[in-house]
């Protein structure tokens, strides 16, 4: 089975996320969501459940995911 593919998109307005992330979006798939990544266990159910086209808010860290596959 081919694994999901998502977008992540850190904004500009975490401060953190400009001194942290190189990156301002990258594509992932589904083995990124983890907790080592800072993604909690509600976090992860709500990403696994998306479609493709659908987004979802990460408020811990003031980014957005998207499902593209």
């Amino acid at each position: 089975m081919e694994k999901k593919k998502y977008i992540c998109r850190w904004g500009d307005w975490d401060e953190r996320a400009l001194n942290t992330y190189d990156d301002r979006e990258k594509e992932v798939t589904q083995d990124y969501f983890t907790d080592q990544n800072g993604y909690d266990e509600e976090d992860i159910n709500a990403i696994d459940m998306l479609e493709v086209g659908e987004q979802y808010d990460v408020g811990s860290g003031n980014q957005i995911v998207e499902r593209i596959k």
